[in-house]
């Protein structure tokens, strides 16, 4: 792992004031190893300025408040939250909860039967069991649904990308599949409503969005519940990066900065959403929908916890003391570096997540 770390010093000693602060905090650890020499060395630098061109980009844009969506934002939240704190940076910063599952089983009563195109997309192990749980039914609505189409015994055969292309016009002909989903989405919309309006995305105030990104869908799907609860202004969101936009949207309001579906092909390349993800995500459960509690709405867990919970909150210690010293180091110029980091970012990446080490793929890899 010697080798690895020298390789990453020399890579970041292209931006002294990064380097400066991580070789400091790399003093304080009591033992480097690979998580720790990898967050110090790649992957605190890199969230950290993401966050502060988020920040730059939301003041110059006279936005006000930032929400953080789960579970991806969790670590830009914190990260935030200490800029703000230290450099009196006036944008309020709140953590959203939500997934694509909780917002979009409430929209399906808005699209209809185009939000088939949801449940009917392809991905990693799709199976007929898992398009039924998208739309939101139970176990024994879904084997109802099976046993009318004749899936019953092939409930749980993963399908290809065309078998789950062609399930959106059968499931379109199936009065007993669009009944169920209609009826799930009316349940679990009001909820969803009472949530964002609690949470002030009614507001007339400049708000943005902050997400990992990929794809920009829970932009979309929040635009149209907001537009359904007679909210008229744009959603508007920043991005690590994107791989495409939605279909049917105003690209201006999709802000990216590591890569965006037009450009940077070669980061693409050398860039792992997945391993992205896991190392950035947050210590609870995946967001399944909400439910009212001594008068306030609150998320409902799937689980109660990340299985991955303690290295998440210790890479997220790792980020806020990474964030405080950059901060106490150089106050508010440090979101006026005029050095473009990405290309350094790059070059980080393509060696943690293009070519990995042994320690580092079995660390990150478990």
């Amino acid at each position: 792992m010697e080798k690895r770390w020298n390789l990453y010093r020399k890579v970041l000693q292209k931006e002294p004031v990064l380097f400066d602060i991580t070789e400091k905090l790399a003093e304080k650890e009591p033992e480097l190893t690979s998580q720790n020499i990898t967050m110090l060395y790649v992957m605190a630098p890199i969230m950290c300025k993401y966050v502060l061109w988020v920040l730059k980009e939301a003041l110059e844009s006279g936005k006000k408040r930032l929400y953080f969506l789960a579970r991806d934002g969790y670590s830009m939240y914190c990260t935030a939250k200490v800029f703000c704190e230290k450099l009196d940076i006036p944008i309020e910063c709140r953590y959203l909860y939500c997934s694509r599952y909780a917002w979009r089983s409430a929209e399906y009563g808005l699209l209809g039967k185009d939000s088939l195109a949801y449940i009917c997309l392809g991905g990693i192990e799709v199976t007929f069991s898992k398009m039924m749980k998208r739309a939101g039914l139970s176990f024994e609505e879904a084997m109802e649904v099976a046993c009318q189409l004749g899936f019953e015994k092939e409930m749980d055969r993963v399908l290809s990308y065309t078998e789950v292309k062609a399930m959106e016009p059968v499931l379109a002909d199936c009065p007993l599949f669009l009944e169920k989903l209609e009826a799930h989405a009316r349940e679990k919309y009001p909820a969803v409503c009472a949530y964002l309006r609690q949470e002030g995305l009614l507001e007339e105030i400049p708000y943005a969005i902050v997400d990992s990104g990929w794809t920009g869908s829970m932009q979309k799907c929040l635009q149209h519940l907001l537009k359904s609860m007679g909210y008229e202004e744009k959603a508007e969101g920043y991005y690590f990066g994107m791989y495409e936009y939605p279909p049917d949207i105003e690209k201006q309001l999709y802000h990216t900065y590591y890569f965006s579906p037009e450009e940077e092909l070669k980061r693409k390349v050398y860039f792992s959403n997945s391993l992205f993800e896991c190392i950035f995500s947050s210590p609870e459960g995946m967001t399944v929908g909400y439910q009212a509690c001594e008068k306030r709405s609150t998320p409902a867990f799937e689980k109660p916890e990340n299985p991955n919970k303690k290295k998440i909150e210790s890479s997220t210690a790792c980020l806020k003391r990474y964030a405080a010293a950059l901060a106490d180091s150089y106050g508010r110029d440090i979101l006026h570096t005029s050095e473009d980091f990405r290309d350094t970012a790059a070059q980080l990446l393509y060696y943690f997540m293009g070519k990995p080490t042994v320690e580092e793929a079995e660390e990150f890899g478990s």
